[in-house]
């Protein structure tokens, strides 16, 4: 019994010490994805925030529905989201070529692609991510120069699902790949944590 339990213990060292490794390098690749975007900040090792670049764009969604096409828009006025990794479910990380373009829907022909990804990231079950959200049209209407977040209308606000927006498709796919790996990794390295005597 205990040459078998050795083996056991060695492998459960190895995978913890393998994510606690692979973790990073995770948050790195989401890091480099979304610079275009904007910025992502680790807080802790299993804790990120993102920092959109402002204004957010207007995203507009074209759908077939009974032969017609209906459109959907969203804005996402994030300053920041605070996300705990383990509290990602990526198996609800949805994404959406969508139009930045706000008159797309009377330009729109059938088959046209938009010209950015929108990623939409949801929580686990019962799971909130806290953000800051702003004023979208306080924002759009400050002049240049540095200004308070009071300006623009700042305030917290919790959340179950949020949307990114990229330029770039493949960019957006690493990032939905990496947030993957990093959710998974995360809930392995915090139940590994939880499971320490």
């Amino acid at each position: 019994m205990k040459r078998l339990f050795l083996p056991l213990l060695s492998l459960v060292v190895s995978c913890t010490a393998l994510s606690a490794q692979d973790l990073p390098a995770a948050i790195q690749a989401m890091k480099t994805s979304y610079a275009a975007s904007g910025s992502i900040v680790m807080i802790d090792a299993g804790t990120i925030s993102i920092q959109p670049k402002m204004p957010a764009p207007l995203c507009a969604l074209p759908r077939i529905q009974d032969g017609k096409t209906t459109w959907s828009y969203y804005n996402f006025p994030l300053a920041s989201i605070r996300v705990s990794l383990a509290e990602v479910d990526e198996t609800l990380i949805l994404e959406d070529r969508v139009f930045s373009n706000p008159d797309a829907d009377r330009s729109y022909k059938p088959g046209d692609v938009g010209d950015m990804t929108m990623v939409v990231v949801s929580g686990r079950p019962g799971k909130q991510f806290h953000t800051l959200i702003y004023d979208l049209e306080k924002f759009t209407h400050l002049g240049p120069g540095p200004h308070s977040s009071a300006e623009y209308g700042q305030a917290p606000d919790d959340t179950q699902a949020f949307g990114l927006t990229f330029s770039d498709p493949a960019a957006a796919r690493n990032f939905e790949l990496a947030l993957r790996q990093a959710a998974i990794l995360a809930r392995a390295q915090a139940a590994t944590q939880t499971e320490r005597p």
